[in-house]
């Protein structure tokens, strides 16, 4: 038994980006701020580095001060959204990280 709580188990025992990748969408915005350390040795040990980048651009997009609209700044929000999309095609399986 870990120490792991079951959904982050889930990104542990990922066997592939695909799947990390379906993960890091799907899972509760909440559990990412509260465990980013874990989730991110777990990305940085399984060399997925699309997955870091937009689990960066996700931390920084909950973290950013936000404007009188309640939005964060623009050019967090585009990161946000350039990252997620790179995201959303590996969990597709439409891109395989290192692919030539």
């Amino acid at each position: 038994m870990t120490s792991m709580l079951p959904i982050i188990e889930e990104l542990a025992d990922a066997l592939d980006d695909k799947a990390r990748a379906r993960w890091l969408l799907e899972v509760p915005l909440a559990v990412i701020i509260r465990d980013q350390v874990t989730i991110h040795r777990l990305l940085s040990a399984a060399g997925f580095h699309e997955g870091l980048a937009y689990f960066a651009a996700e931390v920084a997009a909950l973290s950013a001060t936000r404007g009188r609209d309640g939005l964060a700044p623009n050019t967090i929000r585009m990161s946000r959204e350039y990252a997620r999309i790179g995201i959303q095609i590996i969990a597709r399986g439409g891109a395989e990280e290192g692919a030539a």
